[in-house]
Protein backbone atom coordinates (compact mmCIF):
# COMPACT_ATOMS: atom_id res chain seq x y z
CA UNK A 1 0.00 0.00 0.00
CA UNK A 2 1.27 3.37 -1.07
CA UNK A 3 2.58 5.45 2.21
CA UNK A 4 -0.01 7.91 2.23
CA UNK A 5 -3.00 5.55 2.19
CA UNK A 6 -1.57 3.54 5.10
CA UNK A 7 -0.84 7.17 7.14
CA UNK A 8 -4.20 8.11 6.60
CA UNK A 9 -6.12 4.85 7.61
CA UNK A 10 -3.79 5.31 10.95
CA UNK A 11 -5.09 8.74 11.48
CA UNK A 12 -8.63 7.16 10.97
CA UNK A 13 -7.81 4.58 13.33
CA UNK A 14 -6.72 7.14 16.05
CA UNK A 15 -9.36 9.10 15.62
CA UNK A 16 -11.89 6.14 16.34
CA UNK A 17 -9.47 5.25 19.38
CA UNK A 18 -10.47 8.96 20.67
CA UNK A 19 -14.18 8.19 20.57
CA UNK A 20 -14.02 5.14 22.05
CA UNK A 21 -11.45 6.51 25.15
CA UNK A 22 -13.91 8.93 25.62
CA UNK A 23 -16.93 6.69 25.91
CA UNK A 24 -15.31 4.90 28.29
CA UNK A 25 -14.41 7.29 30.47
CA UNK A 26 -18.09 8.56 30.56
CA UNK A 27 -18.88 4.99 31.50
CA UNK A 28 -16.36 5.07 34.41
CA UNK A 29 -17.82 8.27 35.71
CA UNK A 30 -21.11 6.53 36.08
CA UNK A 31 -20.31 3.24 37.21
CA UNK A 32 -17.73 4.14 40.07
CA UNK A 33 -20.80 6.29 41.76
CA UNK A 34 -20.36 4.78 44.82
CA UNK A 35 -16.47 4.66 45.07
CA UNK A 36 -15.17 8.49 44.18
CA UNK A 37 -11.39 7.13 44.68
CA UNK A 38 -11.89 4.47 41.76
CA UNK A 39 -13.56 6.22 39.87
CA UNK A 40 -10.71 8.77 39.99
CA UNK A 41 -7.77 6.80 39.01
CA UNK A 42 -9.80 5.52 36.13
CA UNK A 43 -10.83 9.18 34.83
CA UNK A 44 -7.08 9.53 35.76
CA UNK A 45 -5.30 6.91 33.49
CA UNK A 46 -8.58 7.66 30.83
CA UNK A 47 -6.82 11.31 30.35
CA UNK A 48 -3.22 9.96 30.20
CA UNK A 49 -4.15 7.98 27.48
CA UNK A 50 -6.29 10.15 25.40
CA UNK A 51 -3.55 12.81 26.10
CA UNK A 52 -1.04 10.30 24.29
CA UNK A 53 -3.71 9.82 21.79
CA UNK A 54 -3.76 13.60 20.77
CA UNK A 55 -0.35 14.64 20.36
CA UNK A 56 0.35 11.46 18.06
CA UNK A 57 -2.58 12.45 16.27
CA UNK A 58 -1.45 15.98 15.67
CA UNK A 59 1.91 14.68 14.49
CA UNK A 60 0.45 12.75 12.23
CA UNK A 61 -1.74 15.49 11.02
CA UNK A 62 1.37 17.93 10.88
CA UNK A 63 2.75 15.11 8.11
CA UNK A 64 -0.49 14.74 6.50
CA UNK A 65 -1.18 18.45 5.93
CA UNK A 66 1.78 20.16 4.77
CA UNK A 67 1.70 23.71 3.94
CA UNK A 68 3.32 25.12 0.71
CA UNK A 69 3.17 28.86 -0.58
CA UNK A 70 0.53 29.99 -2.91
CA UNK A 71 1.80 31.37 -5.69
CA UNK A 72 0.39 34.87 -6.79
CA UNK A 73 1.06 34.62 -10.44
CA UNK A 74 0.68 31.34 -12.85
CA UNK A 75 3.97 29.60 -13.58
CA UNK A 76 5.00 29.89 -16.97
CA UNK A 77 7.92 28.39 -19.18
CA UNK A 78 9.53 31.78 -18.09
CA UNK A 79 9.27 30.99 -14.90
CA UNK A 80 12.15 27.95 -15.54
CA UNK A 81 15.45 27.84 -16.37
CA UNK A 82 16.36 25.91 -19.88
CA UNK A 83 18.08 23.12 -18.10
CA UNK A 84 15.17 22.51 -15.96
CA UNK A 85 12.91 22.83 -18.80
CA UNK A 86 14.67 20.04 -20.44
CA UNK A 87 15.02 18.27 -17.20
CA UNK A 88 11.61 18.80 -15.73
CA UNK A 89 9.19 18.90 -18.79
CA UNK A 90 11.50 16.83 -21.59
CA UNK A 91 10.97 19.78 -24.31
CA UNK A 92 12.75 22.99 -24.36
CA UNK A 93 10.99 26.28 -24.27
CA UNK A 94 10.43 26.48 -28.12
CA UNK A 95 9.32 22.84 -28.38
CA UNK A 96 6.57 23.49 -25.33
CA UNK A 97 5.33 26.52 -27.33
CA UNK A 98 4.73 24.72 -30.02
CA UNK A 99 3.15 22.00 -28.85
CA UNK A 100 0.42 24.23 -26.95
CA UNK A 101 -0.26 25.74 -30.05
CA UNK A 102 -0.64 22.10 -31.96
CA UNK A 103 -2.51 20.19 -28.99
CA UNK A 104 -4.81 23.16 -29.23
CA UNK A 105 -4.67 23.99 -25.28
CA UNK A 106 -7.06 26.81 -24.40
CA UNK A 107 -6.12 29.96 -22.92
CA UNK A 108 -8.00 29.62 -19.75
CA UNK A 109 -9.32 26.07 -18.90
CA UNK A 110 -12.41 25.11 -16.52
CA UNK A 111 -12.31 22.56 -13.92
CA UNK A 112 -15.45 20.62 -12.70
CA UNK A 113 -15.71 22.23 -10.05
CA UNK A 114 -15.72 25.88 -12.03
CA UNK A 115 -12.25 26.42 -10.73
CA UNK A 116 -9.92 28.93 -13.62
CA UNK A 117 -6.98 28.09 -14.39
CA UNK A 118 -4.43 28.97 -17.54
CA UNK A 119 -3.73 26.53 -20.30
CA UNK A 120 0.11 26.99 -20.26
CA UNK A 121 0.13 26.17 -16.39
CA UNK A 122 -1.72 23.06 -16.96
CA UNK A 123 0.45 21.88 -19.55
CA UNK A 124 3.18 21.91 -17.67
CA UNK A 125 2.17 20.68 -15.02
CA UNK A 126 1.11 17.66 -17.24
CA UNK A 127 4.44 17.35 -18.58
CA UNK A 128 5.62 17.69 -14.60
CA UNK A 129 3.93 15.13 -13.39
CA UNK A 130 4.32 12.52 -16.46
CA UNK A 131 7.93 13.19 -16.38
CA UNK A 132 8.56 12.57 -12.27
CA UNK A 133 7.22 10.09 -9.52
CA UNK A 134 6.30 12.62 -7.40
CA UNK A 135 3.23 13.47 -4.84
CA UNK A 136 0.78 16.60 -5.48
CA UNK A 137 2.41 18.41 -2.67
CA UNK A 138 5.66 18.35 -4.59
CA UNK A 139 3.72 20.03 -7.74
CA UNK A 140 2.02 22.07 -5.49
CA UNK A 141 5.25 23.91 -3.94
CA UNK A 142 6.37 24.18 -7.63
CA UNK A 143 3.38 24.98 -8.89
CA UNK A 144 2.16 27.49 -5.83
CA UNK A 145 -1.36 25.99 -6.02
CA UNK A 146 -3.48 24.24 -3.51
CA UNK A 147 -3.51 20.13 -3.22
CA UNK A 148 -7.32 19.96 -5.03
CA UNK A 149 -6.16 22.51 -7.54
CA UNK A 150 -3.37 20.62 -8.70
CA UNK A 151 -5.80 17.16 -9.43
CA UNK A 152 -7.91 19.39 -10.78
CA UNK A 153 -5.71 21.14 -13.66
CA UNK A 154 -4.23 17.79 -14.60
CA UNK A 155 -7.46 15.93 -14.76
CA UNK A 156 -8.54 18.17 -17.30
CA UNK A 157 -5.59 18.40 -19.23
CA UNK A 158 -4.97 15.05 -19.81
CA UNK A 159 -9.05 14.31 -20.73
CA UNK A 160 -7.88 17.18 -23.52
CA UNK A 161 -4.43 15.83 -24.67
CA UNK A 162 -6.01 12.41 -24.39
CA UNK A 163 -8.39 13.16 -27.28
CA UNK A 164 -5.65 13.99 -29.57
CA UNK A 165 -3.74 10.80 -28.34
CA UNK A 166 -6.61 8.42 -29.89
CA UNK A 167 -6.66 9.84 -33.07
CA UNK A 168 -2.47 10.58 -33.54
CA UNK A 169 -1.89 6.84 -33.05
CA UNK A 170 -3.56 4.80 -35.73
CA UNK A 171 -1.52 2.50 -38.48
CA UNK A 172 -4.23 4.34 -41.18
CA UNK A 173 -2.59 7.56 -41.31
CA UNK A 174 1.06 6.39 -42.33
CA UNK A 175 -0.45 4.43 -45.25
CA UNK A 176 0.70 6.35 -47.71
CA UNK A 177 4.53 5.86 -46.48
CA UNK A 178 4.30 2.30 -45.91
CA UNK A 179 5.81 1.20 -49.28
CA UNK A 180 8.83 3.77 -48.50
CA UNK A 181 9.22 2.28 -45.25
CA UNK A 182 9.84 -1.17 -46.21
CA UNK A 183 11.93 0.00 -48.57
CA UNK A 184 14.61 1.58 -45.80
CA UNK A 185 13.80 -1.83 -44.04
CA UNK A 186 15.42 -3.70 -47.57
CA UNK A 187 18.48 -1.14 -47.44
CA UNK A 188 18.96 -1.98 -44.07
CA UNK A 189 19.58 -5.92 -44.72
CA UNK A 190 16.17 -6.79 -43.64
CA UNK A 191 15.30 -10.55 -44.87
CA UNK A 192 11.34 -9.51 -45.29
CA UNK A 193 10.97 -7.53 -48.43
CA UNK A 194 7.50 -6.62 -47.43
CA UNK A 195 7.67 -6.16 -43.92
CA UNK A 196 7.34 -2.08 -42.92
CA UNK A 197 6.87 -1.77 -38.87
CA UNK A 198 7.07 -4.51 -35.76
CA UNK A 199 4.67 -5.39 -33.45
CA UNK A 200 5.16 -6.08 -29.56
CA UNK A 201 3.21 -5.32 -26.19
CA UNK A 202 4.53 -4.23 -22.74
CA UNK A 203 2.85 -4.38 -19.61
CA UNK A 204 2.52 -2.15 -16.44
CA UNK A 205 2.03 -3.18 -13.43
CA UNK A 206 -1.04 -1.38 -11.08
CA UNK A 207 -2.19 -1.62 -7.48
CA UNK A 208 -4.20 -4.73 -6.75
CA UNK A 209 -8.01 -3.77 -8.24
CA UNK A 210 -10.57 -4.18 -5.42
CA UNK A 211 -12.77 -5.53 -8.37
CA UNK A 212 -11.59 -7.97 -10.90
CA UNK A 213 -8.46 -9.13 -9.18
CA UNK A 214 -8.43 -12.56 -11.65
CA UNK A 215 -8.90 -10.87 -14.43
CA UNK A 216 -5.89 -8.63 -13.89
CA UNK A 217 -3.27 -10.93 -12.77
CA UNK A 218 -0.87 -12.16 -14.97
CA UNK A 219 0.66 -15.52 -14.16
CA UNK A 220 3.76 -15.27 -15.99
CA UNK A 221 4.85 -11.81 -14.04
CA UNK A 222 3.24 -13.19 -10.85
CA UNK A 223 1.53 -9.44 -10.33
CA UNK A 224 -1.55 -7.36 -11.74
CA UNK A 225 -0.98 -5.99 -14.82
CA UNK A 226 -2.74 -3.56 -17.89
CA UNK A 227 -0.72 -4.42 -21.43
CA UNK A 228 -0.79 -2.26 -24.35
CA UNK A 229 -0.22 -3.66 -27.95
CA UNK A 230 2.22 -1.45 -30.17
CA UNK A 231 3.37 -0.80 -33.79
CA UNK A 232 6.54 0.78 -34.42
CA UNK A 233 7.45 2.03 -37.51
CA UNK A 234 11.24 2.51 -39.28
CA UNK A 235 11.49 6.21 -38.24
CA UNK A 236 11.14 5.05 -34.46
CA UNK A 237 7.07 6.45 -34.33
CA UNK A 238 4.66 4.78 -32.80
CA UNK A 239 2.16 4.04 -35.52
CA UNK A 240 -0.55 2.25 -34.22
CA UNK A 241 -1.37 2.22 -30.19
CA UNK A 242 -3.78 -0.13 -28.48
CA UNK A 243 -5.54 -0.59 -24.89
CA UNK A 244 -4.78 -1.22 -21.82
CA UNK A 245 -6.40 -4.65 -21.84
CA UNK A 246 -6.74 -6.89 -18.94
CA UNK A 247 -3.32 -8.73 -17.87
CA UNK A 248 -4.33 -12.11 -17.86
CA UNK A 249 -5.18 -11.26 -21.89
CA UNK A 250 -2.69 -13.10 -24.45
CA UNK A 251 -0.74 -11.07 -27.03
CA UNK A 252 -3.41 -12.90 -29.84
CA UNK A 253 -6.42 -11.74 -28.19
CA UNK A 254 -5.25 -8.47 -27.72
CA UNK A 255 -4.66 -8.53 -31.40
CA UNK A 256 -8.58 -9.56 -32.46
CA UNK A 257 -9.47 -7.09 -30.35
CA UNK A 258 -7.92 -4.16 -31.88
CA UNK A 259 -8.94 -5.70 -34.93
CA UNK A 260 -5.38 -4.59 -36.81
CA UNK A 261 -5.47 -7.73 -39.28
CA UNK A 262 -8.37 -6.54 -40.64
CA UNK A 263 -7.18 -3.04 -40.85
CA UNK A 264 -3.62 -4.20 -42.48
CA UNK A 265 -5.90 -6.25 -45.29
CA UNK A 266 -7.67 -3.25 -45.95
CA UNK A 267 -4.77 -0.86 -46.29
CA UNK A 268 -3.13 -3.63 -48.56
CA UNK A 269 -6.46 -3.48 -50.80
CA UNK A 270 -5.98 0.23 -51.35
CA UNK A 271 -2.01 0.06 -52.01
CA UNK A 272 -2.55 -2.11 -54.21
CA UNK A 273 0.64 -4.15 -53.14
CA UNK A 274 1.13 -6.18 -49.71
CA UNK A 275 2.75 -4.79 -46.46
CA UNK A 276 3.24 -7.21 -43.33
CA UNK A 277 4.00 -6.59 -39.81
CA UNK A 278 6.34 -8.68 -37.96
CA UNK A 279 6.44 -10.01 -34.19
CA UNK A 280 7.18 -12.61 -32.21
CA UNK A 281 6.77 -15.84 -31.66
CA UNK A 282 3.20 -15.63 -29.47
CA UNK A 283 1.32 -13.57 -32.48
CA UNK A 284 -0.88 -16.30 -34.82
CA UNK A 285 1.01 -16.12 -38.84
CA UNK A 286 -0.95 -14.76 -41.27
CA UNK A 287 -0.47 -12.79 -45.23
CA UNK A 288 -0.15 -9.42 -43.25
CA UNK A 289 1.77 -10.36 -40.15
CA UNK A 290 4.83 -12.68 -40.07
CA UNK A 291 6.01 -13.85 -36.60
CA UNK A 292 9.55 -15.75 -35.05
CA UNK A 293 9.37 -19.43 -35.72
CA UNK A 294 8.66 -21.72 -32.49
CA UNK A 295 11.25 -22.79 -30.86
CA UNK A 296 9.54 -26.70 -30.48
CA UNK A 297 10.12 -27.21 -33.92
CA UNK A 298 13.15 -25.24 -35.37
CA UNK A 299 15.36 -25.69 -37.79
CA UNK A 300 19.13 -24.30 -37.97
CA UNK A 301 17.96 -22.19 -41.11
CA UNK A 302 14.63 -21.08 -39.03
CA UNK A 303 16.79 -20.36 -35.91
CA UNK A 304 19.54 -18.01 -38.08
CA UNK A 305 16.01 -16.07 -40.17
CA UNK A 306 14.80 -15.97 -36.03
CA UNK A 307 17.99 -14.51 -34.87
CA UNK A 308 18.80 -12.15 -38.06
CA UNK A 309 15.10 -10.32 -37.75
CA UNK A 310 15.08 -9.91 -33.75
CA UNK A 311 17.69 -7.03 -34.28
CA UNK A 312 14.94 -5.34 -35.91
CA UNK A 313 12.31 -6.15 -33.90
CA UNK A 314 14.18 -4.89 -30.94
CA UNK A 315 13.38 -1.38 -31.92
CA UNK A 316 9.36 -1.75 -30.08
CA UNK A 317 11.85 -2.61 -27.24
CA UNK A 318 13.29 0.68 -27.58
CA UNK A 319 10.05 2.21 -27.30
CA UNK A 320 9.00 0.78 -24.45
CA UNK A 321 12.14 1.53 -22.48
CA UNK A 322 12.20 5.43 -24.03
CA UNK A 323 8.67 5.54 -22.56
CA UNK A 324 9.80 4.47 -19.25
CA UNK A 325 12.43 6.42 -19.05
CA UNK A 326 11.03 9.93 -20.48
CA UNK A 327 7.58 9.23 -18.04
CA UNK A 328 8.15 7.21 -15.73
CA UNK A 329 4.48 8.32 -13.71
CA UNK A 330 3.36 5.40 -15.68
CA UNK A 331 5.46 3.07 -14.79
CA UNK A 332 4.79 3.70 -10.95
CA UNK A 333 2.55 0.89 -9.46
CA UNK A 334 1.46 3.42 -6.74
CA UNK A 335 -0.23 5.49 -8.94
CA UNK A 336 -1.75 2.66 -11.11
CA UNK A 337 -4.98 1.92 -9.72
CA UNK A 338 -7.97 1.37 -11.51
CA UNK A 339 -11.35 2.62 -10.88
CA UNK A 340 -9.77 5.83 -9.21
CA UNK A 341 -7.18 7.16 -11.49
CA UNK A 342 -7.10 7.47 -15.35
CA UNK A 343 -5.24 4.58 -15.71
CA UNK A 344 -5.42 4.07 -19.64
CA UNK A 345 -5.77 7.86 -20.49
CA UNK A 346 -2.29 8.40 -18.79
CA UNK A 347 -0.42 5.21 -20.99
CA UNK A 348 -2.09 6.83 -24.10
CA UNK A 349 -1.06 10.35 -23.59
CA UNK A 350 2.43 9.25 -22.50
CA UNK A 351 2.84 7.41 -26.03
CA UNK A 352 1.40 10.48 -27.85
CA UNK A 353 4.40 12.72 -26.18
CA UNK A 354 6.84 10.31 -26.51
CA UNK A 355 6.20 10.72 -30.37
CA UNK A 356 6.13 14.16 -30.37
CA UNK A 357 9.48 13.89 -28.29
CA UNK A 358 10.97 11.63 -31.53
CA UNK A 359 9.82 13.95 -33.83
CA UNK A 360 11.91 16.87 -31.99
CA UNK A 361 15.04 14.99 -30.92
CA UNK A 362 15.26 11.68 -32.85
CA UNK A 363 15.66 8.34 -31.39
CA UNK A 364 18.04 5.20 -31.38
CA UNK A 365 16.40 3.68 -34.31
CA UNK A 366 16.59 6.89 -36.49
CA UNK A 367 20.35 6.00 -36.66
CA UNK A 368 20.44 2.16 -36.93
CA UNK A 369 17.46 2.44 -39.99
CA UNK A 370 19.05 6.11 -41.52
CA UNK A 371 15.54 7.20 -41.41
CA UNK A 372 14.15 10.93 -40.50
CA UNK A 373 11.20 11.55 -38.27
CA UNK A 374 8.63 13.97 -39.52
CA UNK A 375 8.35 17.14 -37.77
CA UNK A 376 6.36 17.70 -35.16
CA UNK A 377 3.88 20.00 -37.14
CA UNK A 378 4.24 17.39 -39.86
CA UNK A 379 3.29 15.00 -37.30
CA UNK A 380 0.17 16.88 -36.42
CA UNK A 381 -1.30 17.78 -39.91
CA UNK A 382 -1.25 13.66 -40.44
CA UNK A 383 -3.37 12.72 -37.47
CA UNK A 384 -5.51 15.54 -38.22
CA UNK A 385 -5.81 14.96 -41.64
CA UNK A 386 -5.95 11.14 -41.20
CA UNK A 387 -8.06 11.12 -38.46
CA UNK A 388 -10.99 12.70 -40.37
CA UNK A 389 -10.32 9.98 -43.00
CA UNK A 390 -10.67 7.26 -40.38
CA UNK A 391 -14.01 8.71 -39.13
CA UNK A 392 -15.16 8.76 -42.57
CA UNK A 393 -14.21 5.08 -43.11
CA UNK A 394 -15.32 3.92 -39.73
CA UNK A 395 -18.98 5.93 -40.56
CA UNK A 396 -19.24 4.10 -44.00
CA UNK A 397 -18.50 0.73 -42.40
CA UNK A 398 -21.49 1.47 -39.63
CA UNK A 399 -23.73 2.70 -42.73
CA UNK A 400 -22.73 -0.98 -44.29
Amino acid sequence: MPQRKGRILEIMQLRRMRVEIARMRALAVVVTRQSPSLGLAFVGAFDAIATECDALLREMMGWWRRQCSLASTPRTVDSFTDDELRSWFRFDREAISELRGMLEVPEVLRSGCRRRFGGEEAFLLLLRRLARREHNMELAKIFGRPLPAISEMYNVMLDHVYEHARRAMRLEMWEAQLPLFADDLARCGCLEAHCVGFIDGTMFTICRPVVGQESMYNGWKRSHKVKYQCVVLPNFMIGDWFGPSAGRTNDPQMLVDSELVPRLRAICERLGQRVCLYGDAAYPASEVLLRAPKRSNRTPAMAEYATAMSQYRECAEWVFGKIGNLWPFVTDVTRKMTGSRATSKDGWVAALLTNFHTCRYGGVANSCFNTTPPTMQEYRNMYSVGGAQLQDTIAVEVDH
